[in-house]
């Protein structure tokens, strides 16, 4: 019955207001509060990434970086669909720097950087490298430093 009236809806606002914004990404099953601000506000909806990116000037950050380090819990197919490291490393690619990634774990995504770092290898499982986050993040950030010294000579 719901989905029936938000057909509706978009059918009388569609005819009445002149705006169908039906298809736009973010206005759809799980973006109501997306439709309502575009079709009744003028709003236009943006990446989360990019906002938050613009906002802390990460670009800019990027450029005066020698190198880009980022964080996941993990990575994976989802990371490529615009979780923040995949943004972080296209920003870094397009300035030319080396990206890195220390992550809980990973099942894809490892080619969007030039290294990736994870907390969980055996005999460390999950459960602990979320006990041991901290210490095993220093370790990770010590493996980081030294094969990023080792590429440099």
């Amino acid at each position: 019955m719901l989905e029936r009236a938000l057909a509706r809806l978009a059918e009388v606002v569609s005819k009445d207001l002149g705006v169908d914004v039906r298809h736009e990404p973010g206005a759809g099953a799980a973006g109501g509060l997306g439709y309502g601000l575009i079709s009744f506000c003028g709003a236009r909806i943006r990446s989360g990434f990019d906002v938050v990116a613009e906002a802390v000037q990460l670009a800019a950050a990027i450029d005066a970086a020698d190198i880009v380090v980022t964080g996941e819990g993990r990575l994976d197919t989802q990371t490529e669909e615009g979780k923040a490291p995949a943004g972080v490393a296209l920003l870094a690619r397009a300035a030319g720097k080396p990206v890195y990634a220390i992550v809980g774990s990973t099942r894809g995504a490892e080619e969007m950087f030039d290294g990736v770092l994870t907390l969980v290898r055996p005999p460390i499982t999950r459960g602990e490298a979320m006990k041991r986050a901290g210490e095993l993040l220093r370790h990770r950030a010590s493996e980081l430093g030294l094969l990023i010294t080792r590429s440099d000579s």
